[in-house]
C-alpha cells in the first residue's frame, strides 16, 4: 500500500474521531434529552443519549483497530495473530452496535411510534440495525478471509 494512500486514509481516520467526539459531547446529549423532555421523560432523553454515545463509540473503537490495522498492513505483518485480535474488537465493536441500536430501534417502535404515530423514524432506526448487523457479519467474513490468507502466506512461505 502506498504512502499516500496510508497517509490519506489515517487523515481521515483521524477527521471521523473527532467528529464522532463532537457529536458525543454536544449534538447527541443535547438533542437527547431535548427528545426526551418533548416526549415528557427525562428518563427517555437519558436512555437516547446514553444508546447514541455508545454507538458512536463502537464505530471509534471501530476506527482504532483500522488504524492499526492499516500500521500492520504498511508493516508487512498483517498476516499474524495480532491482526486476528484486532478483527475480533472489530467485530466485537459490531455486535455492540447492534446492541445498542436494536435498544432504540426497539424503543421507538414499542414507545414512541405508537404516541407520534412517525413510521419513517421506525424505518430509518431499523435500517440502521440492519447496517450494524450487516457489517458485524461481513467483518466475520473478512475475519475468515484473513485467515485462509495467512494459511496460505504460511505455505508459501514454506514452499520458499
Amino acid at each position: 500500500m502506498s504512502r499516500l494512500a496510508v497517509l490519506a486514509l489515517r487523515i481521515l481516520l483521524v477527521l471521523l474521531a473527532l467528529g464522532m467526539l463532537v457529536a458525543q459531547l454536544v449534538p447527541i446529549p443535547v438533542g437527547a434529552l431535548e427528545f426526551g423532555d418533548a416526549f415528557g421523560s427525562r428518563a427517555v432523553g437519558v436512555f437516547y443519549a446514553v444508546a447514541a454515545i455508545a454507538l458512536v463509540a463502537c464505530a471509534q473503537v471501530v476506527l482504532v483497530a483500522v488504524w492499526v490495522l492499516l500500521s500492520m498492513v504498511r508493516r508487512g505483518s498483517i498476516f499474524s495473530g495480532r491482526a486476528f485480535r484486532w478483527v475480533d474488537v472489530i467485530i466485537g465493536a459490531g455486535v455492540g452496535a447492534v446492541v445498542a441500536s436494536s435498544a432504540i430501534a426497539g424503543h421507538l417502535y414499542l414507545v414512541v411510534e405508537p404516541r407520534l404515530d412517525a413510521p419513517g423514524i421506525i424505518v430509518l432506526a431499523g435500517t440502521v440495525v440492519l447496517a450494524t448487523a450487516a457489517f458485524a457479519a461481513l467483518m466475520v467474513v473478512m475475519r475468515r478471509l484473513l485467515r485462509s490468507a495467512t494459511e496460505l502466506q504460511g505455505e508459501l512461505a514454506e514452499v520458499v
